[in-house]
């Protein structure tokens, strides 16, 4: 019985000892568990989400980490299967114009996912779409959602602007569209989506990108300074808080920071005037919202923080803008048990039972 009991306890604590480095034992970068996110997300051969821009961005992220294959759990492949999804897409795209159901955001998407894809529509269907944004636009500056639409907005603009540049052609009339955008400045810096409307961070941000684009310098904004300071006023310095510290509100009543609103303000923030960033506590930041539930990257809000694409790509953009992606290359621990380690644990577990029973038996004969 002695022989028996001391065997039971030495088996019981190495199984303890084996519970406790399962997590070292299944230490992988930060890079690793974000990539299966990604992939967890993809829609068959049909993309990536739920829209086409989150298509491109979960392509922009693969295709930036060197990711559009990789090894998944007991060998399983996961991979982009790039003919199939740019078939699919190239269809999706000339079936806008056969249906008329033309959207600037949708168009937007697929032609930048064809930018990973590393492929050139052909030179009709790339006329269709140079036409119809020229139809998009209004004489006296900016662009609407639609060629039916009159409602010009910087967001339409903006997405505008990108396509042009995507079809490898200048946008027209880029000195009208320039001074519509400055019409759309407001008194507290920032800019609203039309000359009517209050400020957003999104609009400001655009503006900034689109004068960037269509002047060749920042400076030519109506206000730089002021556009600065209203940039740096949704930034979180005070260090007690840190769910937000290092990050940017969305909206200056806001409660939390966002990794989408941390993005587009230091962004802009750089190309106004770099030294006004706050590199180390922004990186920490994005870094504590890696998800471990998921390897995402997600905002803290209210309630259970689940991951989006959206959101991780924010996140990687950030990690990109501060040449700091090598910081995925960390080695963390899996800090939620999974089923593979409970299976493997369970089967380490029975094995050890058994060869503690077969031993003691044997001591009996």
């Amino acid at each position: 019985m002695r022989y028996k009991v001391r065997y039971l306890t030495f088996s019981l604590l190495f199984l303890a000892i084996f519970m406790l480095i399962i997590p070292l034992a299944s230490a992988k970068p930060r890079g690793s568990y974000f990539v299966d996110f990604i992939y967890s997300e993809q829609v068959g051969d049909e993309g990536f989400g739920d829209s086409y821009q989150e298509t491109a961005q979960a392509l922009e992220i693969l295709y930036e980490l060197n990711a559009f294959t990789v090894e998944g759990l007991f060998g399983i492949e996961n991979k982009v299967d790039v003919p199939t999804l740019r078939d699919f897409l190239e269809a999706k795209l000339a079936g806008m114009f056969d249906d008329e159901t033309m959207n600037l955001y949708d168009i937007y998407g697929i032609l930048e996912s064809f930018t990973y894809l590393n492929y050139a529509i052909d030179s009709s269907l790339s006329l269709n779409i140079y036409n119809y944004i020229n139809t998009s636009s209004l004489v006296s500056g900016g662009f609407a959602p639609s060629n039916t639409s009159k409602a010009v907005n910087v967001v339409s603009t903006f997405y505008a602007f990108e396509i042009y540049g995507l079809l490898g052609v200048e946008m027209p009339n880029k000195t009208i569209h320039a001074d519509w955008l400055l019409s759309c400045n407001n008194n507290d810096g920032g800019y609203g989506s039309n000359s009517t409307l209050s400020s957003t961070l999104l609009s400001t941000y655009q503006v900034v990108m689109l004068i960037n684009g269509l002047t060749g310098s920042v400076d030519n904004l109506d206000n730089k300074t002021a556009t600065l300071e209203y940039l740096t006023s949704f930034y979180i310095s005070d260090t007690a808080d840190i769910t937000n510290y290092g990050g940017y509100l969305p909206d200056i009543t806001a409660s939390n920071v966002l990794l989408s609103s941390s993005f587009t303000c230091l962004d802009s923030i750089e190309l106004i005037d770099s030294t006004e960033l706050h590199q180390d506590p922004t990186l920490k930041l994005v870094l504590s919202r890696q998800n471990f539930r998921d390897g995402g990257f997600s905002d803290k809000t209210t309630g259970t923080y689940f991951s989006s694409l959206t959101t991780s790509f924010y996140a990687f953009k950030i990690l990109q803008s501060f040449i700091s992606i090598n910081l995925l290359d960390e080695e963390i621990f899996m800090v939620e048990f999974n089923f593979i380690m409970l299976i493997v644990a369970l089967s380490v577990m029975v094995v050890l039972i058994f060869g503690a029973y077969w031993f003691w038996r044997r001591r009996r004969i």
